[in-house]
């Protein structure tokens, strides 16, 4: 009674070859030692059109027995199984390999599909890539099992083209890998944790050329669960990462405008520190003593004053204003990271612009603080030069002004 042919019986045999030349065909010298090492033979032979097992002399199958050893030439139908060298040259010479694991055996590690092996051994990361697509399978629109290629719908087609290699196998976060397999739950939510998935997965590839995106995914698995964590903690909160994002898009605009008006709002004002360095230059009159003239001078010296006080006095409450606004900044990023702590990292970039817009504001105010003391010092100067009796009178309060006037 013969048989029937099953994948391990053909492992058996190709196990046991020696002086295996890998092919294909797959040939070698097989011992026959125990008796099921000839059933396992006797049923690769039975099955030509699965295995495409012959003897390689004259021996009749028939007369085969323990003990004797046969030349045999092996190349099983592809629908049967593989013989490839290693899980390198089995993903880059079977595309669908890339997909669904089929019956297999490794020939320079003497790893079959029917082995359990260690967790560092690359057929475990392999079949936990599997695992991670058919994760996928379920975020996605739909595996296209042709090309291969998982397919996600936003805004258009958006395809994932399964492309990996023994060297992506080697660098692969098997943990993360494993922690990720689990975060689809079945029934309640699974529809919406899907769609956080494809939404992370899209993000995190979008910018890259289709044929480096699993090859991404797979080397920034880390980034994948976090990003999913977070619309996922979002998501449980009953919010959305799309609303936060605009809720914190709003609050840059108006804060950004805020900040902004703190200058414009003294613009006009501002337009006085020059005028009143021109009204200096041409009021003031050479003053030989106390008259008319000299009292013009001091009005005017007065007048700077009057200016430069209001001036700061205007300066310090639009200071005092941008204050207010840095620490309502502050407070708004508090309560995003208290609220949102999941993905307040991600709106990290927003508010160092607009601490930068308001020390940029700060050091303006700073600026143009120097330009009105400036300027009132100047207006003494002039004065002094201008209006001898002042002169006098300053230098016997302060006689190192005599080095100046």
């Amino acid at each position: 009674m013969t048989t029937k042919v099953i994948w391990p019986d053909l492992v058996q045999v190709v196990r046991g070859l020696q002086n295996r030349q890998e092919g294909p065909p797959v040939r070698g010298s097989f011992a026959i030692r125990t008796e099921d090492d000839l059933r396992a033979l006797n049923a690769c032979l039975s099955e030509p059109r699965d295995t495409h097992c012959t003897l390689s002399n004259d021996e009749s199958p028939g007369t085969l027995t323990i003990g004797q050893s046969v030349e045999l030439s092996i190349s099983p139908r592809l629908g049967f199984g593989l013989l490839k060298h290693d899980i390198g040259s089995l993903l880059a010479d079977t595309r669908k390999a890339r997909i669904k694991e089929p019956s297999f055996f490794l020939m320079a590690d003497g790893v079959s599909s029917t082995d359990v092996v260690g967790d560092e051994h690359l057929v475990s990361r392999y079949r936990a890539v599997l695992q991670f697509i058919q994760l996928l399978k379920r975020a996605a629109a739909f595996l296209d099992s042709d090309e291969p290629s998982l397919v996600f719908i936003k805004d258009g087609k958006f395809e994932l083209p399964i492309e990996y290699d023994a060297d992506d196998l080697e660098r692969l976060p098997l943990p993360v890998i494993r922690d990720l397999l689990k975060v689809l739950p079945e029934g309640t939510h699974e529809k919406q944790c899907a769609s956080i998935l494809a939404e992370a997965v899209i993000s995190l590839t979008e910018h890259l050329a289709s044929h480096q995106r699993f090859k991404h995914l797979l080397t920034n698995a880390s980034e994948l669960k976090k990003q999913f964590e977070q619309g996922y903690q979002l998501f449980a909160a009953g919010f959305s990462y799309e609303k936060v994002r605009d809720q914190v898009e709003a609050a840059r605009v108006e804060y950004s405008g805020k900040i902004h008006k703190v200058f414009a709002d003294i613009q006009n004002q501002l337009l006085g520190i020059p005028v009143a360095t021109i009204i200096v230059a041409t009021q003031m009159k050479d003053v030989k003593a106390v008259g008319y003239e000299f009292w013009v001078n001091t009005a005017v010296l007065v007048g700077c004053w009057v200016f430069s006080i209001l001036m700061i006095f205007l300066l310090h409450n639009q200071s005092h204003t941008l204050g207010v606004l840095r620490d309502e900044i502050d407070r708004q990023k508090r309560q995003l990271t208290k609220e949102y702590s999941a993905v307040a990292d991600s709106f990290t970039d927003t508010f160092r612009y607009l601490a930068k817009r308001a020390l940029t504001q700060r050091v303006i105010l700073w600026t143009i603080d120097g330009f009105v003391v400036l300027g009132l010092v100047l207006s003494h100067a002039v004065y002094l030069k201008l209006t001898p009796p002042a002169r006098d009178c300053a230098v016997s309060w302060v006689p190192l002004l005599a080095r100046w006037f």
